[in-house]
């Protein structure tokens, strides 16, 4: 009789202490994160709006430098088989994006914040963060085991939460402060150091991580039509991509300009400017468990048709009334919908991006998405630009949004019939905020576990349990 080979305690016990590690790096890397989302990217249009760059230009600065960013991380795939880690690759774009911070810091300080300046470094800030998204993506399916991901997952999605509307209150708070002792700059020089501060820890954080393992990141595929052939080869995904960069670029009309027009227009203060933020993605998370029985239950199709309709309408509903109770019930109404229009269109595609090809697929995304980004800041600019910054100008605006949105509907109205008897069979892990726009509520991807979805991972010494993968397009909240 063969004698079963023994396990060394030992051995096993590296392994825990490995992977309890890993699990409280990726907690905290997800806090510092959230922090630094809240305290420093929410408010750039704000920042650009003090330093009088005006409402279109200030506007712009939500979109333009993100097309910049995204075209530069192009190289991402590329990128991280050349230097050969994903650890690598992560930690020092990470470290990048929060270097990003420091000179528009010191701007905020010096009072001196040219429009040239604060456009550059936003697109760094971007660039540095999109090559992020993919490769941690990638990384992190290597890190946490299967059994322990739902509940993991879940907790560190309610940290990353309670973080992000931290940072936005702290900044809403000091900012208020600020415009009241007559030093609103330097108040912004206080918030981008101290966004600063918590990329810097969130960076410490993801070098602390184990690697992939070796010869992982071989296996990623470069930017090229092989890569791509399996998920443009799947009908229902490409029709659902071009659906979703159509309503991105319907929403952006008028997206980039709500900062603007809540603080300019309505003479919103920072601190109703944050709570309509912080409002709408309270929403989402308070709403997510029942969004996820309804994927179950009602099927993808149903769900996309509840979210699409709910987001039609929500800017044109802002020329009802300016009052801000009223604006805040309707920004958390319309974050569940944003939130359910989420959860299906991500889940209709997720499962149509092979492992191997995930990394291209995404970055390639994240550049059309930014196209359709800034296509429709242009649009709205234009409009404010012919019709002038003031009532009229905002209700051409969002009357344009309104109506492109709607159009939309017909592109919907064609997907939802292939999806609408499809049930949603994976496991919802989380949500992850990956922007604060409060035009189109804060801009979420769930984090889902496909069923039976394996990931050969026999080559990792640390491990030796079978785990699944984590599919989506969820960027990196590192």
């Amino acid at each position: 009789m063969a004698r079963l080979p023994r396990r060394d305690p030992k051995r096993t016990d590296r392994r825990s202490d490995a992977l309890r590690r890993d699990l409280r790096f990726l907690n905290a890397d997800a806090l510092a994160w959230a922090v630094m989302t809240g305290c420093g990217e929410a408010y750039f249009v704000a920042f650009g709006l003090a330093a009088g760059l005006g409402e279109v230009t200030s506007g712009l600065l939500a979109t333009v430098p993100l097309l910049i960013g995204a075209a530069a991380q192009l190289v991402t795939p590329w990128g991280i088989r050349r230097c050969g880690s994903l650890r690598t690759w992560v930690g020092s774009n990470a470290g990048l994006q929060a270097l990003s911070l420091l000179p528009l810091a010191a701007m905020a300080e010096a009072a001196v914040a040219p429009a040239w300046a604060i456009f550059a470094l936003a697109s760094l800030y971007w660039a540095a963060g999109l090559a992020t998204a993919p490769a941690w993506n990638t990384w992190v399916t290597t890190l946490v085991p299967a059994p322990v991901r739902p509940r993991f997952f879940a907790h560190r999605s309610r940290l990353a939460q309670i973080g992000l509307i931290a940072g936005l209150c702290l900044a809403g708070g000091l900012l208020q402060w600020g415009r009241g002792a007559d030093f609103e700059l330097a108040a912004f020089g206080i918030l981008f150091f101290l966004a600063f501060l918590a990329r810097a820890v969130s960076a410490v954080f993801l070098y602390r991580h184990r690697d992939a393992p070796r010869g992982f990141v071989t296996r990623i595929e470069p930017i090229s039509r092989r890569a791509l052939a399996p998920f443009l080869a799947e009908g229902k995904g490409r029709l659902v991509l071009l659906y979703m960069l159509a309503v991105t670029m319907s929403v952006q009309v008028s997206g980039p300009f709500f900062t603007a027009y809540m603080l300019k227009e309505l003479e919103f203060s920072y601190i109703e400017l944050m709570s309509i933020n912080a409002g709408n993605i309270m929403a989402k998370v308070l709403f997510l468990p029942l969004i996820g029985r309804l994927a179950k239950s009602q099927g993808l199709g149903r769900l996309l048709w509840i979210g699409g309709l709910s987001i039609t309408p929500a800017a044109t509903l802002w020329l009802v009334s300016g009052n801000f109770w009223y604006l805040m019930g309707l920004q958390m109404a319309v974050g569940v919908g944003w939130a359910c229009w989420e959860m299906a269109t991500f889940l209709l595609v997720f499962d149509t991006i092979p492992e191997s090809h995930r990394t291209p697929v995404l970055t390639l995304f994240n550049f059309a998405n930014a196209l359709a980004v800034v296509g429709g800041s242009l649009i709205g600019a234009t409009i404010l630009r012919y019709t002038g910054v003031g009532p009229w100008g905002y209700a051409m605006l969002f009357g344009a949004t309104g109506a492109m949105r709607l159009v939309t509907l017909f592109m919907l109205a064609a997907i939802a019939p292939l999806s609408l008897r499809q049930r949603f069979r994976g496991r919802l892990l989380g949500i992850r905020t990956l922007s604060v726009r409060p035009g189109a509520s804060s801009i979420d991807m769930p984090l889902v576990e496909a069923e039976g979805e394996e990931f050969d991972e026999s080559s990792h010494r640390d491990s030796g349990e079978d785990r699944r993968t984590i599919t989506g397009a969820d960027a990196e909240p590192a």
